[in-house]
């Protein structure tokens, strides 16, 4: 944090920084005085248009020569110049770029630029301030009178800037001093009088304004006492100035006011004090003992005040001032203001205190020793503060004092900070911090030297762990390098951190970084070291991270590196460890120079890299591969261009190197590869292409062709779901293929298509087609078109599509049904304008071949018309379930049939009925392309209006586009905007409609340039009701539809042309709509409903960002209002939508809740920031606060007096509103310091609303007051409350049943208690305690008026239990009385609970705490057990869930003896947070007795099995905790049989999944072994488990349940490397395992990757078989391995064919599936009938079925190729040779 002496000067002038910045921006008007004058530069300044304009012609005004005849004239002409100048100066907001040019301009260096021999009468410095003086005399002049207090702060303001960085301001002001001297003093009094009255009942914004004008006030005259103090002296201004200490002594000594204006008040005192000649009478007064921080300002100014030559008399004094400032900082310590002023006003103090002593007589250098003492022990004691300025502050200010001690040769300092690092009397944090300023004076040697348990304990034990320790090591690792030498420096810095690395718990990223510093300090020696030593104490992850951050390393030593490194560097790449990865990569393609070449090694890590991490579904990760990859394929362009210029052996290989580059990502390109794999080989594809483009290989160019099959793949890519990947496909597949192979009618079949997702591949098709070299296959009637000689294919094709648009179109115009079914026609348009696209529209038009612009003609004619037969769809109240009735069977028969002809040749497109779904479907996809046609066609091609502006004249002109047809697009935009209620139809309506927008306003063309403004007219007039005939348009439900989408459109394409005019104009007017409510009635409604939903939808744009932060403010009170004065709840609704997005603009989108439930902070702000912004929010929330809270005082009186309807109004719903915006607000540490905007103002209204009829409105203004107020606040109000509590315990005990309870009261007050004591705590024990026994006597009268003013009693006496954890906190007699409340009758407890509809959880949660603080463990149980199981609670939920919580954690705490659940299963149940908490507060002792006892009770077992033999119907999630709960008892009554038959059922619901589980985990682990007749349904079961459609958390658990099977006795189970191996066993348990490997969830694949790579997994299948012994390695590196074991371990199998196919038919079946359902082309029917339209997405995005296949017939014929019956079905499948034959070398290889 900087200096908190600067502060921004839109703050000093109390205005909002955006808009001050805008101020600065805006035009300077003249001042008052020359408003009239006759003179040229006057009038040139006014005609001047912008600020930039302003300054050009101030600095033309200056340097100019004016032209007069006479010399007299031309110099009084330079007289009014500069008087004008200085004027304008000194009328300039400050900081603005006039003001600024005009302070060069007043400077020596602007007079140094005047050229003398143009110039007769030069300005001169004398003649320039004379200038400035008399500006400020008539300144000072016009404030005698009465002005108002802005004028006068104004001018004080602009004043008071002559004094920083304006010398002849400075000197010019120094003249006038007298002048302004009397009027800082009225001035002050006029503003302290107007803040002091409280009968002006000021508002606080402008109470706080007026704080800010005191401040600027007082700087001034500080400033002036500062600088001229003799001439004031000499003027008489010690009389004038004794009021103004009068006013500043009340200031200072005024706790309301801000920090800063009683600082400067302070200095003020001291510096009038000297003035005055009383100084020494000031000194003794502050050095007077004092007790209250009322006159902290004045003793802080009075140190600030002392010169050095003070001392030698004030020493003393100024010790005593100092300790009695630190008394009180001590005292207060807690009040972050406070602190905040004390630290920064001590750090500046300490700098005063430089070279002090050789000021000092002898007898007062002790003074001067103890000052530095005292100023030590301020900082050591607030180093460690939360607040960042404190922390800060003292921090420097611990250096200034070390610093000044060091020149004093005061050792003793130093020591005090070596002691208490090596006591540890204060936290490890602060101790670091205050030894990292000690470094920075001292040095590392005698830090070392004193502190030996640094490298003793502190690095050892905390280096990687704390934050602290770890700044503390890196500011002494690089000041010890400086100093040490660099084997002293290597051995104790270096060795540490290598140290650190072995350390399973160190932070590996934080060390990482400390190696990286280390090794950029000493790049040669420490880079080799680490290559040299580090390589078996070292991750390679740290090694390359270090190494990488150097770039000294030549290309022969990396060479030898990537050589030495290859083993480490292979296992890198092939880790489980994302950044290892990405490290390991890096180090591979980066280089010093990117010039250098890429090596056959590089290429063979980076192919390594491809085939096991282009299938990561991490967008992240994929996005940083492809960056790196780039950088290798740059290498190899730089290579292959120095080989086009000089032939080389390397350059010839580096083409070989490429081509093998390409060919693998040829390869990646298989059918059914995942997106990861095809975005990125796709990408890197394109990048070779255009690679080899640029270096222009020639023959070279032709390795680069991918091989004949890789072009079938690359077509098939044109069918991905993901439209940059058709785009990329398509680049491709039109670069490198020279013969097009899709025929017409297939793509007419795509393009006709109900999916959308087939038509999109069928115009991408198209595509390809038509910019193809040569077709195959030529379009149906393509000779009998008219030819043009531009794009002659792509006419065609369009022409073609355009002839089945017409034929669509009729069929619709006749029954838009049977067209959505047969012909929906969104396809054609698609392709249509996904040709348009591909073609330049200026030189289509440039050519004037009618053929083209007859087909643009009949395009928009088409567009238009199938917008006009669709419109009624999407316009219709409900467009979702809308079903037109075809006109007339018969007339439809006949095209009903040759549509189906050209369609599908299958008959089950006949079986198809019409369903609203496809109805909607043709009409917003076709109304989606029709507007995305028209607006790009407007927005690229060349128009008649635009061609008329340029050649003025009527002849044809190359245009495409008429001015009639832009009228007609023009209209229909506008029309279903307006109409349209369809969503996506309207979405994509203002897509288009942006596209015109952007090009009108850009336009040449007047009359289209002036057509955005028209429409913006006339929606403006619509919205507001002006055109009532046009009213009926509009859509008044669905949030408006398609209005606010126009206005934006119409707003945002103007941001362009740099202006904001539409917006500002349409914000205010709808604003206004919103704000005057003038109409009433239904139209008065639609209209504030219409522009509540535009505000909306224009404070949502991002496009707008911070241009509508000035009406955010407006908007926020227009949407409160609109829920308080709302006449119907559409005009409500639309508010409170108003209300969530200025809520999610002002503190961003919302973030995920913390634990507690509580926002995430990026989702709250400051008060400070908050009110800053928007400062006018204070008195809007001050006024509706204050007025609830009058009007709970109203109905409070209203109650007492008898009245029914006094204490009874309707819901608050703006109430609710603003403390849901108050509830993101927190105080700021700086609260109270420059501003009075606090949120402390607020909570005394709050209070009061905390008594509310509403009980959320109760439970929010508690939380919001909680959130307001300091923790000596909360004290403060707990104890008013506890005393309130306490006279009504004794009117309880006086009037008994007489007594009239008012429950919302009370029930507030309660609210308040629960969360103020989550603020404070237990940090006053005797206040706490109180509570409880307050509580605990009020429970029983309480019950029997109310009872949910009871169960808030109860919650806060358990939020007080919980925390009481400390043993000794509650002694036997308050724990009695706690009692009481529990020994309360429990049937009338349920039965008050049962009439109000509460849940006894409560209570019981209450009984639970009680038990604890007995601290008698078999009582808890015995509460646990017994009184929860009693049968009038009904708390079978709560008991369960106890049960299982508790015992979850006991067997969590054995897992290393009894793996038997880990923390998913705990997170699995998702426990309520009480009872987490209750459990957190039980001591280890008390949870292993706990746990111990409840897993052996037999009562819980009992109760189990009573309640899961019961016929009763429990909820879900009771009987899914039950089921879990009973497998972790002692005797959980389970047998494996009968557990495995429930498994193999299909009767039981997935949510008994987990507890079924759970079962089967401890069965098997305590048996051992399983019997043979297990293993098939459990092997089933399990398979049922991991499919892709069952949680995580079940697949994991197959996992888990796939271990235990391994240590059960697989080998011999299963018979492998025996004669005797079942294979439905063999097979089942390698496709569980296979699918582990490929399961969708990363950790899935990581646990099974480590069970396959385990020793134990490995020794089940006999021998040693070549499977990586490391745990921590990808899956897809496991797989084939894997399945090479599998198949090895059955190979005397060989000879049986039979047993060999069912192998392969029981591993490869799921992956069959999928193939066979990719493959299929038909449309799917549903049984109803239905036809799915959209693809679905596919389950598991990270399993590739061709790919696994293609490993699996690899295994398979590695092992058993004799085997004809089997590779006669392996060949059946039609796999890629290709890549089998890659998966049998890499079988081979390894």
């Amino acid at each position: 944090m900087n200096d908190l002496n600067l502060r921004v000067a839109a703050l000093k002038l109390c205005a909002h920084p955006k808009r001050f910045a805008e101020l600065r921006d805006s035009l300077v008007p003249l001042p008052n005085s020359w408003n009239a004058a006759p003179h040229g530069f006057v009038r040139q300044f006014a005609e001047a248009r912008s600020s930039a304009e302003q300054v050009l012609v101030v600095k033309d005004i200056f340097y100019r020569d004016h032209d007069m005849e006479q010399d007299q004239e031309q110099e009084q002409e330079q007289h009014d110049v500069r008087h004008f100048l200085a004027d304008l100066l000194l009328a300039s907001p400050l900081k603005h770029a006039v003001r600024n040019q005009l302070t060069k301009l007043f400077s020596d260096n602007g007079l140094a630029k005047q050229d003398g021999t143009q110039r007769l009468h030069r300005h001169s410095k004398d003649l320039l301030l004379e200038a400035l003086q008399q500006s400020l005399g008539s300144m000072a002049t016009n404030l005698e009178g009465m002005a108002s207090h802005d004028r006068t702060n104004d001018t004080i303001a602009s004043a008071n800037a002559c004094l920083q960085n304006f010398p002849f301001g400075r000197e010019a002001l120094g003249r006038q001093v007298l002048l302004f001297a009397p009027l800082l003093p009225t001035a002050l009094e006029r503003y302290w009088t107007d803040i002091s009255d409280p009968s002006l009942e000021l508002s606080p914004t402008r109470r706080n304004e007026l704080y800010l004008y005191v401040q600027n006030a007082l700087r001034f005259l500080v400033s002036l006492l500062s600088e001229w103090s003799d001439r004031l002296h000499q003027g008489g201004g010690q009389q004038l100035l004794s009021s103004a200490d009068v006013v500043a002594r009340q200031v200072a000594r005024h706790v309301d006011t801000p920090w800063d204006v009683r600082s400067i008040a302070g200095l003020l005192i001291g510096h009038l004090a000297r003035f005055s000649g009383a100084f020494v009478e000031y000194l003794a007064e502050c050095s007077r003992p004092r007790t209250g921080e009322q006159d902290l300002p004045v003793q802080t100014a009075a140190l600030l005040v002392l010169r050095r030559s003070d001392y030698a008399d004030h020493a003393p004094q100024a010790l005593a001032i100092l300790r009695m400032i630190l008394t009180v900082g001590q005292r207060e310590g807690s009040v972050s203001n406070l602190l905040v002023f004390l630290s920064k006003h001590l750090f500046i103090y300490s700098k005063s205190l430089a070279e002090l002593r050789s000021f000092l007589p002898a007898n007062h250098v002790l003074v001067y020793q103890q000052i530095l003492a005292e100023l030590q022990l301020f900082a050591l004691q607030n180093i460690s503060s939360a607040t960042d300025s404190v922390r800060h502050m003292s921090s420097a200010l611990l250096r200034q004092v070390l610093q000044h001690a060091q020149a004093s040769g005061q050792e003793e300092l130093f020591h005090v900070v070596y002691g208490q690092f090596e006591a540890r009397s204060a936290a490890l944090s602060a101790s670091c911090l205050a030894m990292e300023q000690l470094v920075a004076v001292a040095g590392v040697s005698q830090c070392i030297q004193h502190c030996p348990s640094l490298f003793g304990v502190i690095f050892p034990r905390f280096l990687g762990c704390e934050d602290s320790v770890d700044a503390l090591f890196k500011v002494m690792m690089v000041s010890a390098h400086k100093t040490q030498p660099l084997a002293e420096w290597q051995d104790l810095w270096f060795g540490q951190l290598l140290a650190a690395t072995q350390v399973a718990d160190k932070r590996r990223s934080v060390i990482e970084q400390l190696l990286t510093q280390a090794v950029q300090l000493e790049p040669q020696t420490l880079a080799h070291l680490l290559l040299l030593r580090g390589d078996a104490r070292l991750p390679l992850s740290s090694k390359l991270a270090a190494i990488l951050s150097v770039r000294q390393l030549s290309e022969r030593r990396r060479h030898e590196l990537l050589h030495d490194l290859r083993p480490e560097l292979e296992q890198a790449l092939l880790g489980l460890d994302d950044h290892a990865r990405l490290l390991a990569l890096r180090f591979v393609v980066e280089t010093s120079r990117p010039s250098d070449p890429l090596t056959s090694a590089e290429v063979e890590a980076i192919g390594l890299y491809l085939r096991h991490n282009a299938n990561n579904p991490s967008a992240h990760l994929r996005q940083l591969s492809y960056a790196l990859l780039q950088k290798a394929l740059r290498r190899i362009h730089l290579g292959l261009a120095a080989h086009q210029k000089r032939p080389t052996v390397e350059g010839q290989q580096m083409v070989s190197l490429l081509q093998r580059l390409s060919g693998q990502l040829w390869r990646n390109l298989f059918p059914t590869a995942n997106y990861g794999r095809r975005w990125l080989s796709l990408h890197l594809l394109h990048a070779c292409v255009d690679l080899s483009r640029k270096v222009q290989l020639d023959g070279e160019l032709l390795l680069l062709l991918p091989p004949p099959k890789a072009l079938t793949n690359l077509e098939h890519c044109l069918g991905d779901s993901y439209e940059q990947n058709k785009v990329l496909a398509a680049q491709l597949l039109e670069s490198l293929q020279t013969r097009c192979r899709f025929q017409p009618h297939e793509m007419m079949e795509l393009l006709l298509s109900l999916r959308p997702p087939d038509s999109a591949t069928g115009a991408f098709q198209l595509q390809v087609y038509c910019r193809a070299k040569e077709v195959e296959y030529p379009l149906p009637n393509g000779d009998a078109m008219a030819a043009t000689d531009y794009e002659s294919r792509t006419h065609t094709a369009l022409q073609w599509c355009l002839e089945q648009l017409r034929a669509g179109l009729a069929l619709a115009q006749r029954d838009l049904a049977e067209a959505a079914k047969l012909n929906p026609m969104y396809g054609l348009l698609f392709a249509s304008r996904h040709l348009m696209q591909q073609l330049n529209l200026p030189e289509l038009a440039a050519r004037r071949e009618p053929a083209w612009r007859r087909y643009v003609e009949e395009l928009v004619t088409i567009c238009l018309a199938v917008s006009r037969v669709v419109l009624p769809v999407v316009s219709s109240a409900s467009p979702e379930g809308h079903l037109p009735a075809a006109t007339s069977d018969q007339e439809t028969d006949q095209p009903v049939a040759n549509v189906l002809s050209r369609r599908l040749g299958s008959e089950a497109l006949q079986q198809v009925r019409t369903t609203p779904q496809m109805v909607l479907l043709c009409a917003w996809r076709s109304i989606k392309e029709v507007c995305l046609i028209l607006g790009e066609l407007v927005q690229r091609a060349p128009l008649e209006a635009e061609e008329e502006q340029q050649q003025h004249q009527k002849e044809e002109g190359h245009y495409l586009l008429s001015n009639v047809q832009l009228d007609e697009i023009g209209e229909h935009f506008l029309q279903l905007l307006a109409e349209t209620k369809h969503r996506g139809a309207f979405e994509q309506a203002y897509v288009g409609f942006t596209m015109l927008c952007r090009r009108f306003w850009h336009s040449d063309a007047v009359r289209l340039n002036q057509l955005p403004g028209q429409w913006v007219g006339e929606a403006m007039a619509m919205v507001s009701g002006q055109e009532a005939m046009v009213m009926h348009r509009l859509c008044s439900t669905r949030r408006s539809a398609g209005m606010p989408f126009m206005l934006q459109a119409l707003i945002c394409t103007e941001l362009k042309l740099g202006t904001h005019a539409t917006l500002h104009r349409c914000m205010l007017q709808l604003l206004q709509v919103c704000e005057e409510r003038r109409s009433k009635g239904p139209a008065g409604i639609t209209a504030r409903s219409h522009a509540l939903n535009i505000l909306r939808a224009l404070f949502r744009c991002s496009e707008l960002a911070e241009l509508v932060t000035e009406f955010m403010a407006r908007g926020i009170q227009c949407a409160l209002d609109g829920l308080l004065l709302a006449e119907e709840w559409a005009e409500r609704n639309c508010a409170t939508l108003l209300l969530a997005a200025l809520i999610v603009r002002v503190f961003g989108v919302e973030r995920a809740r913390l634990e507690s439930g509580e926002l995430h902070v990026r989702n709250r702000m400051t008060g400070r920031i908050f009110f800053t912004r928007y400062p006018q929010l204070f008195d809007y929330f001050h006024a509706a606060l204050q007025r609830e809270s009058e009007q709970m005082d109203d109905s409070m009186e209203g109650s007492m007096e008898g009245s029914k309807e006094g204490g009874k109004r309707r819901q608050a719903v703006q109430l609710e509103a603003m403390l849901l915006m108050l509830s993101r607000l927190y105080p700021s540490s700086l609260e109270g310091a420059e501003s009075t905007l606090n949120l402390s103002e607020f909570v005394p209204f709050l209070i009061k609303i905390c008594r509310s009829h509403d009980l959320m409105t109760r439970e929010r203004a508690a939380l919001v007051v909680a959130n307001f107020v300091s923790q000596e606040q909360a004290l403060a109000e707990i104890r008013r409350i506890v005393v309130e509590l306490k006279a009504l315990q004794l009117r309880f005990e006086k009037q008994k049943e007489s007594l009239i309870l008012d429950a919302n009261l009370l029930h507030g007050q309660l609210l308040l208690l629960l969360h103020l004591h989550r603020l404070v705590r237990w940090s006053c024990p005797p206040l706490a305690r109180m509570q409880l026994h307050t509580l605990a006597a009020l429970a029983a009268p309480i019950l029997q008026r109310d009872v949910c003013s009871f169960s808030a009693l109860v919650d806060v006496m358990v939020a007080l239990m919980e925390d009481a954890v400390d043993p000794g906190v509650v002694n036997l007699q308050l724990l009695d009385q706690i009692a009481a409340v529990y020994r309360l009758d429990h049937m009338v407890v349920y039965a008050r609970c049962q009439q109000q509809g509460i849940s006894m959880r409560f209570y019981q949660i209450f009984g639970l705490h009680l038990h604890r603080l007995h601290g008698i463990c078999p009582g808890m149980v015995q509460h646990m057990v017994e009184d929860l199981a009693e049968p009038f609670w009904a708390l079978d939920e709560l008991k369960v869930e106890l049960w299982l919580y508790i015992l979850l954690q006991r067997w969590l705490d054995a897992a290393e003896k009894q793996p038997l659940v880990s923390t998913l299963d705990v997170e699995h149940f998702q426990f309520s947070a009480d009872i987490r908490r209750y459990y957190a507060t039980l001591s280890l002792e008390e949870r292993q007795e706990i746990g111990q006892q409840l897993y052996e009770s037999r009562a819980i077992r009992s109760t189990v099995l009573k309640m899961m033999d019961s016929k009763r119907h429990w909820s879900l999630q009771l009987t899914a905790r039950l089921v879990a709960l009973q497998p972790l008892l002692k005797e959980p009554g389970l047998q494996l049989d009968e557990l495995v038959q429930r498994c193999s059922s299909a009767r039981h619901s997935s949510h008994q999944e987990p507890g079924l589980v759970l079962g089967l985990k401890r069965l098997i682990g305590e048996r051992g072994r399983l019997e043979r007749q297990h293993w098939l349904p459990l092997l089933n079961y399990a398979l049922r488990l991991v499919e892709p459609v069952q949680p995580v958390y079940l697949r994991h658990q197959a996992a888990q349940l796939c271990q235990l099977l391994v240590r059960s006795g697989l080998k011999d189970q299963i018979g492998l490397c025996t004669d005797n191996v079942d294979v439905e066993l063999v097979g089942r348990f390698a496709r569980l395992v296979l699918l582990l490997l490929l399961d969708e969830a990363e950790w899935v694949r990581h646990w099974a990757a480590q069970l396959v790579c385990s020793t134990e997994f490995r020794s089940e299948f006999g021998g040693q078989p070549e499977v990586k012994s490391r745990g921590d390695i990808l899956p897809s590196a496991v797989t084939l391995e894997f399945l090479k074991t599998v198949v090895g371990s059955v190979e005397q199998q060989a000879g049986q064919p039979v047993f060999l196919l069912r192998l392969f038919q029981l591993i490869a079946e799921p992956f069959l599936a999928t193939e066979v359902r990719d493959d299929s082309e038909q449309l799917q029917l549903q049984e109803d009938g239905d036809v799915e339209v959209f693809d679905k997405q596919e389950i598991n995005l990270y399993c590739e079925p061709l790919l696994v296949l293609c490993e699996l017939a690899a295994a398979f014929r590695a092992q058993f190729g004799d085997s004809e019956e089997l590779m006669a079905t392996i060949n059946a499948l039609a796999l890629p040779s290709d890549l089998v034959s890659i998966q049998e070398h890499l079988m081979c290889a390894s």
